[in-house]
């Protein structure tokens, strides 16, 4: 699959082909690594990358954040990242002592990419965080279980 690469310094595009510039080997499988300057035709094509990315290496995705334009509602910035992505606040005042707390699935982790709509009409990905503070749950062919599971 081929890319659009926008060098913000510049301007200039240059065409790249995925596969050689971001991919690594995890548990064994050859994985397409989003990076910046990535473009996609849609916000949708952009999300169903990082999920899909997601799910190879053993992690599952969670919408975290999307900007609107004020005027028409149209989104213009999505942020997506691992489910346990920051903390959990202390609900314990609102809940009151009667409801039993879970333990929480947040640990803090940093992992995430935001996607921008460009003025071309594409959505860029101008940020993406790699690093995970916690194991991933990949199995040995490269696809979690539990994140199958949960996008079926």
């Amino acid at each position: 699959m081929d890319f659009v690469v926008v060098d913000s310094d510049n301007g200039n595009e240059a065409e790249h082909s995925c596969l050689e510039e971001s991919t690594s080997i995890f548990e064994g499988v050859e994985v397409q690594e989003p990076y910046v300057g990535m473009e996609f035709d849609s916000e949708e094509d952009a999300r169903e990358f990082y999920v899909d990315y997601a799910r190879r290496i053993g992690f599952v995705v969670r919408i975290m954040q999307r900007r609107r334009f004020g005027i028409d509602g149209r989104t213009l910035a999505r942020r997506l990242g691992c489910n346990k992505q920051g903390f959990s606040p202390n609900n314990m005042g609102i809940l009151g002592p009667e409801k039993k707390l879970r333990p929480s699935a947040r640990e803090g982790c940093k992992a995430t990419i935001l996607v921008k709509l460009e003025k071309s009409g594409k959505w860029v990905v101008t940020r993406f965080v790699k690093d995970h503070n916690h194991p991933l749950i990949a199995t040995a062919n490269g696809f979690s279980t539990a994140v199958s599971f949960l996008l079926v």
